[in-house]
């Protein structure tokens, strides 16, 4: 039979397919295996197929195939196809979408003659319908065959695209209708903050006279405040973290620092559910670190405060740090370990946590629970980071949360990776008297660190016997570490009395606690402790805490406690239309010692600096969006002029534009730093001093 013959023979089939189907006598689908069928006899070739690309467009699988042989394995195979090999399929086609170029992406088994027909709908291939000769592999196919294959290329296009528009429209439907639940989500975890600010800023108006009690409601506020805007950073953070938009600004920090602050936030939340939280570390030496803190801040607070926020009242949440080997020069390597005893999470949530939007439907968890946002944004930025999470959990037992960072060390404070010693410890012996291994192996290796000698015990009536037999030798301790509580029996202030007694009053004893130890300080101090060291313990705080302790001299404390002394008389320019925001601003300042000019706009603030001597201004805070004239144009304004001392004013940029391209936008235009809203005083003040010394 020839061409013609074979052509005919497939008109006929199509007329029937196409009959079926216009009258409605039958499924036409249910005919397409006849339909490919009739396309492979007739091209003489032994196989014909349909393909379809998955919704994602990273791979492409056989949804019908007419095999001669009858081996119909190759139904339902995938094949991995990038974003390029698509395009590249699109530009050898003609312009009736035909086909006759290898399909690399199928590999080997396709390396025959094919021809083929592509569904293509806006630039994009949905599908494939072709055939392959398995007998020629340089067959060249006729006018005819195109012909053909093209009649049957559509009538499978239409089902193709039928499949990929339905797809369409259940991923539509499920994004309006998740959009829709956030919405309603985002209107009620706005409105919770926001009560709480308006109640206790009612509260503080009626309490006015009660200085304890209206602070009390201002921390309240202060922290509902945070939340809220934390709550707009989520929305905000994961438009950008779509956008592929955000970006790591990695300055020099400490880990030490960080930590407390996160546990000072954490703290209060587990005291108003009774929640038992502790903070731990293991072996953290090197605590000077480069880091994007607002991003560090952000993953340790979600993954925390979840922990807390699912665990219920009386519950038990630990947070351990660990230090372990790496080998990369100039790193160290963290862990942080989050376990809770908590409602846990289904196997079927665990594995969709870090999708937008996922939030677990959990019957008997009446907790809010949040945007559905966070572990999202958290998933990204612990990318960003290059780290590693783990979340491991058991409904209805608790959950195990395990975060793996790499950090770049401050050179200039590591040599060589090593950490300096205190010489006013070197040589000194120091007893430890913990309750806790991982205390015990922490503080130990502090000191060591540091530079003393350390013997430990976990019991108080062997504390005080090795106490007293260091005394009989004539080799007392120079220190004294005790925990706050020893064991059942004992407690860590009746160890610090009786060692008090035997021991005198020469050495220093330190109360290590857990947490919070306000309204104890007198009955500790009585007792005979010197000084308290709080959990988690880190390198820092302890020497901080020794030098203190010993009197010794500190001279970065004593800078940081004139720096105010700097800002007396100096002259600021301040560049914001904003009347409450001018009102913060200006008193934050004033206070703080400086002479403040206002600017409602930016435009008023190039005429000052232009219409007032050279040095007039010692800095400018220029706000970004401002009627008239913007921060971006009034600077570029500035940093036109001619004269010395006015068009090097340093000028700092303090605006809601609070993300990494607008900073760089700040700087691109001659600003010389960034400061965010809500203002961040102490980071204000730091700037200031950086650009007035």
């Amino acid at each position: 039979m020839g061409v013609a013959e074979r052509v005919s023979a497939l008109d006929t089939c199509l007329k029937e397919y196409l009959w079926r189907f216009t009258e409605g006598k039958d499924n036409a689908e249910s005919h397409n295996r006849e339909l490919l069928k009739a396309l492979r006899e007739s091209m003489d070739c032994g196989l014909a197929f349909v393909m379809t690309r998955n919704s994602a467009g990273d791979s492409i699988s056989v949804a019908e195939v007419s095999f001669e042989a009858g081996d119909d394995k190759l139904s339902g195979a995938k094949f991995e196809v990038d974003s390029q090999e698509a395009q590249n399929l699109i530009q050898v086609l003609d312009e009736n979408s035909i086909g006759t170029e290898s399909l690399s992406f199928l590999g080997e088994n396709f390396a025959n003659s094919v021809l083929y027909y592509a569904v293509v709908v806006m630039d994009e291939v949905w599908g494939l319908v072709g055939v392959m000769d398995i007998r020629n592999q340089n067959r060249i196919w006729s006018s005819e065959e195109k012909n053909a294959i093209s009649k049957v290329g559509k009538i499978f296009a239409l089902q193709i695209e039928n499949v990929h528009l339905k797809d369409a429209l259940v991923r539509t439907e499920n994004a309006n209708k998740s959009k829709r639940q956030f919405l309603y989500d985002m209107s009620h975890d706005i409105r919770t903050p926001m009560n709480a600010i308006i109640g206790f800023a009612t509260l503080a108006g009626s309490h006015l006279q009660e200085f304890e009690r209206v602070q009390a409601y201002l921390d309240k506020i202060t922290a509902s405040s945070k939340h809220l805007l934390s709550l707009f950073n989520d929305v905000l953070d994961i438009t950008r973290i779509e956008d592929g938009r955000v970006h790591l600004e990695e300055l020099p920090q400490s880990l030490g620092d960080m930590m407390n602050d996160i546990k000072n936030i954490i703290q209060n939340q587990a005291a108003a559910k009774e929640i038992n939280f502790l903070m731990e570390t293991a072996g953290v030496v090197h605590e000077r670190i480069f880091c994007d803190r607002l991003r560090f801040n952000q993953v340790l607070l979600n993954l925390i405060s979840n922990a807390v926020k699912y665990t219920n009242q009386g519950g038990n949440v630990t947070v351990t740090i660990s230090e372990v080997p790496y080998e990369k020069d100039g790193y160290v390597s963290v862990d942080f370990e989050i376990v809770d005893n908590g409602i846990g999470m289904s196997p079927e949530f665990v594995e969709h946590i870090f999708e937008p939007f996922e939030r677990e439907n959990n019957a008997s968890n009446n907790v809010v629970q949040g945007t559905g946002l966070g572990m999202a944004i958290t998933k990204n930025i612990i990318d960003l980071m290059g780290g590693d999470i783990v979340i491991n959990s058991t409904q209805g037992e608790g959950t195990q949360v395990l975060l793996h960072l790499d950090m770049k060390l401050q050179s200039d404070v590591y040599v060589d990776g090593d950490v300096e010693q205190l010489p006013e410890v070197v040589g000194k012996k120091a007893l430890i008297v913990v309750n806790s291994d991982d205390t015990c192996h922490s503080l130990m290796g502090i000191l060591e660190t540091l530079g003393s000698g350390v013997e430990s015990t976990m019991s108080g009536d062997k504390a005080l016997l090795l106490a007293e037999q260091a005394k009989d030798k004539g080799e007392e301790f120079d220190a004294y570490f005790v925990s706050w509580r020893i064991d059942d029996k004992v407690g860590g202030l009746e160890i610090v009395k009786q060692l008090r007694q035997l021991v005198g009053n020469a050495a220093p004893i330190f109360i290590i606690t857990d947490g919070v130890y306000s309204g104890v300080e007198e009955a500790a101090y009585s007792s005979g402790a010197s000084a308290f060291i709080e959990k988690p313990l880190f390198l820092s705080d302890v020497k901080r805490i020794i030098k203190s302790a010993m009197n010794i001299h500190d001279t970065e404390t004593e800078e940081r406690s004139i720096a105010q002394e700097e800002f007396m008389g100096r002259r600021i320019l301040l560049a914001e239309d904003n009347k409450m925001n001018q009102e913060i601003a200006i008193t934050i300042l004033e206070e703080a010692g400086f002479f403040v000019d206002l600017a409602e706009n930016g435009e008023v603030a190039v005429t000052k600096v232009t219409n007032h001597p050279p040095k007039h201004y010692d800095v400018i805070i220029m706000d970004i969006k401002m009627p008239i004239m913007d921060g971006y144009e009034a600077t570029r304004r500035i940093r036109s002029l001619e004269e010395e001392g006015k068009k090097d004013v340093p000028i700092i940029a303090m605006t809601a534009d609070a993300f990494f391209e607008d900073r760089q936008a700040a700087f691109a235009c001659g600003m010389n730093e960034h400061l965010a809203k809500p203002i961040d005083v102490e980071r204000l003040f730091a700037i200031l001093k950086s650009l007035l010394v």
